[in-house]
């Protein structure tokens, strides 16, 4: 099976790692600049908690013209480089390639179908806390490890995907019910985002200084949830409320930290998906579009 992981990054870049580990596949890894270079001559380094491997995949590339049509496609990139990623695919995507995005956000399978409606797009989400730690070098912290995947999928294929994640030894779950996956994930991540950033602290103090703001949160998204026919509901809330009380002490979230280094962030697929949905279908989400604008306009 003939393997792209788009990007190599923290998510990605663990990902592929554990397929090359336990797999015969021959898994391409997508990578730029000093990440790419560090791979093509040390290979790849992970640190999964105590244990460290190096794995040399099939091949490191930073330009995908040449390489052909692939047999899956696993995109792990943020929101905001989908679209360019997708521009770049054109030479490697066909009616029988497998494509699971792993991104933030929700609905990036309606993006992905825009430009390839031939092609075999999934859906999906994980669970994971994973960094490009350095050039060449993928840390992943902690014991959690949840991949959520689902959508239209022949049966031979379905198992065929699930062969190569059980060989990586990777845990995860193909469901009927993928979008209430990735919207249970989205509950979390995109409150969270959005009061980290505005408020300027760490998420073990909105879930405790914040927590009356995080719940109207909460709530705004699971009545967007609701009109799009997902079935969130007061479980989820608390779900997320208990998962809040267990956070690392000091930990941020990644918009909040590219927020502070200036860099672009995930803002729209995050909060700006949910202002701007909530308002085309008339539902009342005051508090994340104040929030929205006042992060996006700044001054």
């Amino acid at each position: 099976m003939k393997i792209l992981i788009a990007a190599a990054g923290g998510v990605g870049g663990y990902i592929g790692a554990k397929l090359i580990q336990n797999s015969n596949a021959k898994v391409t890894l997508l990578a730029r600049a000093s990440h790419l270079e560090t791979i093509k001559k040390n290979g790849l380094k992970v640190i999964d908690n105590n244990e460290e491997f190096i794995i040399k995949p099939f091949k490191v590339v930073d330009n995908l013209k040449e390489e052909g049509i692939f047999d899956f496609i696993l995109i792990a990139v943020k929101s905001y480089d989908l679209e360019p990623l997708l521009e770049q695919l054109k030479n490697n995507i066909n009616r029988n390639t497998i494509i699971l995005p792993l991104l933030n956000g929700v609905e990036h399978d309606v993006t992905i179908k825009k430009y390839y409606p031939n092609a075999i797009v999934l859906k999906g989400c994980i669970y994971i806390i994973s960094h490009l730690k350095e050039p060449g070098v993928i840390e992943k912290k902690g014991k959690v490890f949840k991949l959520c995947w689902g959508g239209a999928i022949d049966t031979k294929s379905q198992k065929q995907i699930a062969t190569l994640f059980d060989n990586a030894k990777l845990r995860h779950k193909f469901t009927q019910n993928i979008d209430y996956e990735i919207w249970k994930k989205f509950l979390f991540i995109s409150a969270m985002a959005a009061l980290t950033t505005y408020y300027k602290t760490s998420m073990d103090i909105i879930a405790s200084k914040y927590q009356n703001d995080f719940k109207k949160l909460l709530s705004e998204i699971t009545l967007l949830a609701q009109k799009k026919g997902i079935a969130l509901s007061q479980k989820d809330i608390d779900d997320a409320l208990a998962q809040a009380l267990k956070v690392i002490k000091g930990a941020k979230t990644s918009m909040q930290l590219d927020f502070e280094k200036g860099k672009k962030s995930e803002i729209e697929s995050l909060l700006g998906f949910v202002a701007k949905e909530s308002k085309k279908l008339g539902v009342s989400a005051p508090l994340m579009e104040k929030i929205y604008h006042s992060l996006k306009n700044p001054f």
